[in-house]
């Protein structure tokens, strides 16, 4: 019985170790362990205070719409934590240091989509769930699939209410938590790639790879997801006039691309338009759930993915 249960034990030990193995081949090593080693080469990593921050340069953009999106989705977090939902979305810190230059706090302990899909043995968002955190009935896998469920619902909801586009996957970040994360704010609130000729034409981008890794369209996952996407519409709907009043001031004789020289009384008529100020809790619910129909598997979502595997290598 004792001879059993080691080998139990180390069975057990062996497949921890082959998972933190597994994620360390996935997100490389863990920021935490990289911040420990550089304070150890550092010749002040005694001082008190010492930290390291990672960042990258960006040049013939313009940051201060980047910081404007992130300020929107910072309200967001803000209305969802009064209404106690557990909706997740990560605002990262952005310096911008002239009209096309800034510089860009990284997301560590992350990875692209597209880097993801590009790594050997990959098979899809689910299977990585998988092999990262255990069988989909442990502890592990259920807690990295929760945040998974609600960073999708966090990010459905911005880019529905913003109309955030150029949602391929180099711009769509997985943690090694299991959160979502969307970066590059380029093109919002009625600007995107193509112009008027765009094939973006989905709500938000939800693929049925995105939707398998809840655990498929009949889930308990997925009843969650629909479920909190609804709870935070309604939240959002509630503070409407806020988020209005907190984009018209920003519009206002505004430099960013996404109103520079555009008919701004008509985005603002859009964007208030999106939250349905006229419908009752049950045809929010009917409306949520039509969005989350057209997105799902969208035809034009797939050809846009398809567009930028071809002319950018990609992955779909």
């Amino acid at each position: 019985m004792e001879l059993s249960h080691m080998s139990m034990s180390e069975e057990v030990m062996e497949r921890e170790k082959t998972r933190k193995r597994d994620l360390e081949a996935a997100f490389g090593e863990s920021w935490a362990s990289k911040r420990e080693r550089m304070k150890g080469l550092s010749p002040n990593g005694h001082v008190p205070g010492w930290d390291i921050v990672s960042m990258i340069g960006k040049s013939n953009d313009d940051m201060r719409q980047e910081v404007f999106t992130l300020q929107l989705i910072q309200k967001f977090m803000d209305i969802f934590k009064a209404a106690n939902l557990p909706i997740w979305l990560k605002v990262y810190r952005i310096i911008a240091t002239s009209s096309s230059t800034g510089i860009i706090e990284t997301l560590v302990n992350a990875i692209s989509l597209d880097g993801l899909k590009k790594r050997d043995g990959y098979v899809s968002l689910l299977h990585h769930f998988e092999k990262s955190y255990g069988p989909p009935d442990s502890p592990r896998f259920v807690e990295a699939q929760t945040q998974y469920i609600q960073s999708m619902a966090g990010y459905s909801l911005v880019s529905y209410f913003l109309q955030i586009k150029d949602r391929h996957n180099g711009n769509i970040m997985l943690d090694n938590e299991g959160h979502i994360i969307h970066i590059d704010y380029g093109f919002l609130l009625g600007i995107a790639p193509g112009g008027s000729f765009s094939i973006e034409t989905a709500p938000f981008k939800l693929t049925t790879e995105m939707v398998e890794c809840m655990g498929g369209p009949d889930s308990d996952g997925f009843k969650e997801y629909v479920t909190l996407c609804t709870r935070g519409f309604l939240a959002l709907q509630q503070n409407c006039d806020d988020l209005c009043d907190l984009v018209e001031v920003m519009a206002h004789q505004s430099p960013f691309p996404c109103f520079f020289q555009k008919d701004t009384a008509a985005i603002l008529s859009r964007f208030r338009g999106r939250f349905k100020v006229s419908l009752s809790k049950h045809e929010v619910v009917s409306h949520m759930l039509y969005l989350i129909r057209k997105s799902h598997g969208n035809y034009s979502t797939n050809q846009y993915d398809n567009f930028q595997r071809i002319t950018n290598g990609i992955r779909p």
